[in-house]
């Protein structure tokens, strides 16, 4: 795991010290499945959080995104779903069924590290997105088939990404997937937006997963539907680009035949949707129970910190424990004695190690303790008592529902806060 090889930890206020950091090799946490969006051991990593970059607002008509949004927000948000035609909701849980993942991956982190089954950074492309990034010389905007392609370009000099922002929604827009099963990394995905300008599409936008490196788009596909009414010979000409042009990925889990093959189908469908939804008219529905995200609290400046006592409230009890750089949340809690929380995979895939951070679900084998200083966090061992058993542990009691025991506490921990978000 690549957090064992952490010696300092940064945490500025004031963008100005992050991009000087940044500057001499200091490392974002990005946050996810992954810490960080490179593979190599970092010893010095910047923690971006206390520099209010997790916003969403929308001006003169255009979305903009903080670097640091968490994708549960993007899930959540009606006007992200509003500014995005439904696309950048679709695309952020399409990217993990679990809601521990989406709550501490970002839309900055996504955007950087450009995985070639991400159907976030497919959205974006298809939504033109302007990535605004802060450079020591000034800031620049960097439209996303430059940025996307390869982010180091942008960044290479000591810059950080500040904030995403999407010019208008598109009149229509659709987010087709295939995976081996509906929670499973997509095999193959398509986003596509269209706005019409009368009867003929004005605009086309169709974005891959599935290639060889980076999601991409097909521009010489997106020009034979513009110009068109969008009808079957148009999109034909369109699959007949796609076809010939994308440099479809052949790897263990597809060949390049069936991703070519699967492109082919779902382009159709996402073409036919967004076509269909932006002749309407009419937005598609927004995410059901869609909530605003959780209020910013930042948290502290700390400039430099290799070991120390970390301040935190356990379960709703204040606490000081010790702890490194490196220190995970997981490690830091089972030090204090609390063996609910378990280790599992350590790669934030399996969720033996769910624990409630400010009510939310995060992994805790993935967190670093230093981003819990001063929050709350909450454990199986405070959910209830053996006299008291909390609702849903004596659900879990009346129903037999332990399986081997090993995960049952995240479990009950998941389903509180599934509880706690879903007004009854």
């Amino acid at each position: 795991m690549l957090a064992r090889g952490i010696r300092s930890y940064h945490r500025p206020t004031r963008l100005e010290e992050a991009i000087s950091l940044a500057g001499q090799g200091v490392v974002p946490v990005a946050g996810g499945t992954r810490l960080f969006a490179t593979d190599r051991e970092v010893p010095n990593v910047l923690d971006l959080s206390a520099l209010g970059l997790s916003r969403l607002e929308t001006i003169d008509g255009d979305l903009r995104i903080g670097a640091m949004t968490s994708l549960q927000d993007l899930a959540d948000s009606r006007e992200v779903h509003l500014g995005t035609a439904g696309l950048l909701t679709a695309a952020a849980r399409a990217h993990s069924a679990s809601r521990m993942i989406r709550g501490m991956a970002t839309a900055g982190g996504e955007a950087v590290h450009g995985a070639h089954d991400s159907e976030v950074v497919a959205a974006l492309l298809a939504l033109n997105t302007i990535f605004e990034v802060a450079l020591p010389s000034g800031p620049l905007e960097s439209p996303a088939l430059r940025f996307l392609k390869d982010p180091a370009e942008d960044l290479g000099q000591g810059g950080l990404l500040d904030s995403l922002s999407i010019p208008g929604a598109p009149q229509g827009a659709a987010l087709e997937r295939v995976a081996v099963l509906p929670s499973a990394p997509a095999l193959m995905a398509v986003a596509v937006t269209v706005s019409f300008a009368g009867d003929k599409c004005a605009r086309a936008r169709v974005a891959l997963t599935g290639l060889r490196t980076r999601p991409g788009r097909v521009l010489e596909a997106e020009a034979r539907v513009e110009g068109t009414v969008g009808d079957e010979a148009a999109i034909q000409k369109c699959l007949e680009q796609i076809a010939a042009r994308a440099p479809f990925r052949d790897d263990a889990h597809a060949s390049a035949a069936y991703r070519r093959q699967a492109a082919l189908v779902l382009t159709r469908r996402a073409l036919m949707r967004a076509m269909a939804q932006a002749r309407s008219g009419t937005p598609p529905p927004p995410p059901a129970r869609a909530r605003p995200p959780l209020p910013a609290r930042l948290p502290t400046e700390l400039p430099y910190f290799t070991s120390g006592m970390v301040e935190v409230w356990i379960n709703g009890q204040r606490r000081k424990a010790r702890a490194e750089a490196r220190t995970t949340v997981l490690d830091l809690l089972r030090a204090e004695g609390l063996r609910g929380v378990k280790h599992g995979c350590e790669t934030g895939e399996c969720g033996a190690c769910a624990v409630l951070l400010d009510g939310r679900p995060v992994c805790a084998c993935m967190t670093l303790a230093l981003r819990a200083e001063g929050r709350h966090l909450e454990t199986v061992e405070g959910l209830g008592t053996p006299d008291a058993l909390h609702p849903v542990q004596q659900a879990f009691v009346d129903t037999g529902a332990i399986q081997c025991g090993y995960c049952t506490p995240a479990m009950e921990l998941c389903a509180k806060a599934l509880l706690d978000a879903v007004p009854r």
